[in-house]
């Protein structure tokens, strides 16, 4: 179990839903098991990068293959300035970066040489990402190591940047680090804006502390961090660094989500403008969560809590937001059923959306109720597992008395 200082500076004692580690298992071992699960994923990618037309058939659909062209990354143009990208800057960085360096390769292709690179600066982040969980959690990071949702979701997109700098503002905030902290959630909303929602736990635990110093730097932090990274962009090329933000604000209900399933339905509703203010409700209700919970409540439960909120009301739900929340989860400490659950949700959803796409999930009437179903029984497994950290945060559990000596 944590010790006493590193629970405290999480955010109090586990819950009664937790389940305490009864095995530490080595570094070396949880890093060996988190490269051969990169291989594998790699491997299991191979029939996409030879055969675009296999991407939902063969389940090995990535949007590094899918988007070579679309956004002249195939012609290396560079994000923002010369063409439009919907990601924020790091993301575009990367992007950038592997491109280039793709063209100093032996020419074996320019696309695969692309996807290689990626593949091979993403393996980095995931590495770095449990070498993370490691200080935080060894059971967890094994957990996480040797994850099927890891070789389901690891190539779909570039998110393993942000899940990293998202976890590693985590172990910051466990060292007592706020101002470090918000610089890691500064750069991770420069690659993805989830790791912004983060702020607002961390922010109502100081509140909840009146630690103002703390607060401010939490805040200092990712404002001085987001600026720095982006700053420049912005005054580059100002309607390239706008289309990330304009791109996402006009979405309406698609895939994965409870909008897109009420649009199958029949139901049209104003989509962007209701998950908007869900999240705003969700984020207040977090907050007073962590206000008014008897006991201060762990910031990893808290973390998970914001970020399960937006996956569940906002207008896309992609397979490789799994990886957001998987780390956070473990986080918690869930049990075996809770993980199992989770896991099998989420695998089920992940299966069932390249079977739509391939237009073979449907009912004999043609109607697209299997892949609707998918998408609530795994809404239905967040809110569940989401429940049980708000119950956690409101009756934690007896704390245990210290042995006698």
């Amino acid at each position: 179990m944590r010790g006493p200082g590193l629970t405290a500076v999480l955010g109090g004692p586990l819950g009664r839903h937790a389940e305490p580690a009864g095995w530490t298992p080595r570094a070396g071992w949880v890093l060996a098991l988190a490269t051969l699960t990169w291989a594998v994923l790699v491997a299991r990618h191979t029939p996409c990068v030879e055969d675009g037309s296999a991407q939902y058939r063969a389940l090995c659909y990535s949007d590094i293959a899918a988007l070579w062209g679309p956004r002249g990354i195939d012609r290396g143009l560079l994000p923002y300035l010369q063409t439009d990208l919907e990601y924020p800057v790091l993301t575009g960085g990367l992007i950038a970066a592997t491109r280039a360096l793709a063209g100093w390769l032996p020419s074996t292709g320019l696309a695969t040489n692309f996807f290689g690179l990626t593949a091979l600066a993403l393996f980095a982040c995931f590495l770095g990402l449990v070498a993370v969980h490691l200080r935080l959690d060894a059971r967890g990071a094994a957990l996480l190591a040797g994850s099927p949702l890891v070789l389901a979701a690891g190539l779909i997109n570039w998110d393993l940047l942000a899940v990293l700098l998202t976890s590693a503002a985590l172990l910051a905030w466990t060292r007592n680090r706020p101002g470090l902290a918000g610089v890691l959630l500064g750069l991770g909303l420069s690659a993805k804006f989830y790791p912004a929602l983060l702020l607002v736990p961390l922010a109502a635990l100081c509140l909840r502390d009146r630690s103002w110093p703390a607060l401010a730097r939490l805040g200092a932090g990712a404002a001085g961090a987001f600026v720095t990274v982006n700053l420049p962009v912005y005054l580059l090329a100002p309607e390239g660094w706008l289309h990330q933000w304009t791109f996402h604000a006009g979405r309406g209900a698609d895939l994965g989500s409870l909008w897109y399933v009420l649009e199958l339905a029949g139901w049209t509703l104003p989509a962007a403008a209701l998950s908007r203010t869900l999240l705003l409700l969700g984020l207040a209700g977090v907050a007073a969560i962590a206000l008014a919970a008897p006991r201060r409540p762990p910031a990893a439960g808290l973390a998970f809590l914001v970020v399960v909120l937006f996956c569940g009301v906002n207008v896309v739900y992609s397979p490789q937001y799994v990886l957001w929340l998987l780390p956070l989860l473990l986080l918690t400490r869930p049990g075996w059923l809770r993980l199992a659950a989770f896991t099998g949700a989420e695998l089920l959803y992940w299966w069932a959306v390249w079977a739509y796409l391939d237009g073979q999930l449907y009912a004999g009437d043609g109607s697209a109720r299997p892949y609707a179903a998918a998408v609530l029984l795994r809404l239905g497994v967040q809110a569940w597992l989401a429940a049980s950290v708000v119950v956690d945060a409101l009756r934690p559990a007896p704390a245990t008395p210290p042995a006698r000596p």
